[in-house]
């Protein structure tokens, strides 16, 4: 892993967003990859996409949030899962929510899309500054809070619980932040 990654790594986690924001531009580019692939390989929309990659976004700070450089894996490696998983589940959540249809291929879909590794995919130099401070200031107190416990992978019923609110006000809070992150990103 190169030097700059890990000091952006460090950075993030010791809550310096404009980190995340570089971290973000290297990794956009297997965001959009994986979105798209898995948009095109299950015939989504592209208001699907948008989402997907937002579920994307959302994975790779989770992954930099729980990366342990000890482990003896790669970053990219461990981010690419994690991007990988959590498309995953959205696609599951989506489909079961929204269809009959069993989706029983989606684990073996992943295994055909090759990527290249970070240092290679710094192709997009789309300006991403000041993220995390543009999304604190677009979401409101109640959508931070569903957003930090959504990021951390908590199920609906445990936010609901934690935050003391019915689960379809978690539900409405995560359709509305989506709804700012899509015109954030």
């Amino acid at each position: 892993m190169s030097s700059e990654i890990e000091t952006l790594l460090q950075n993030v986690k010791n809550g310096k967003p404009l980190s995340f924001e570089s971290l973000y531009q290297l990794y956009n580019p297997l965001i959009e990859s994986t979105a798209y692939s898995f948009c095109k390989r299950f015939s989504l929309a592209s208001a699907e996409a948008d989402d997907l990659k937002q579920e994307a976004a959302i994975a790779l700070y989770n992954a930099v949030l729980a990366y342990e450089p000890t482990k003896n894996v790669s970053f990219g490696m461990y981010a690419k899962v994690c991007i990988r998983n959590r498309i995953i589940s959205y696609i599951r959540y989506f489909h079961e929510k929204y269809s009959a249809e069993p989706i029983d291929e989606l684990e073996t879909h992943f295994e055909e899309i090759s990527f290249d590794t970070p240092e290679q995919l710094i192709i997009n130099k789309e300006s991403l500054c000041n993220l995390n401070r543009r999304i604190d200031g677009t979401l409101t107190d109640f959508e931070k809070s569903v957003f930090d416990l959504y990021v951390g992978n908590m199920s609906y019923s445990d936010m609901a619980k934690t935050l003391s609110k019915p689960i379809k006000s978690i539900d409405n809070a995560i359709h509305r932040i989506k709804a700012k992150l899509r015109k954030l990103l």
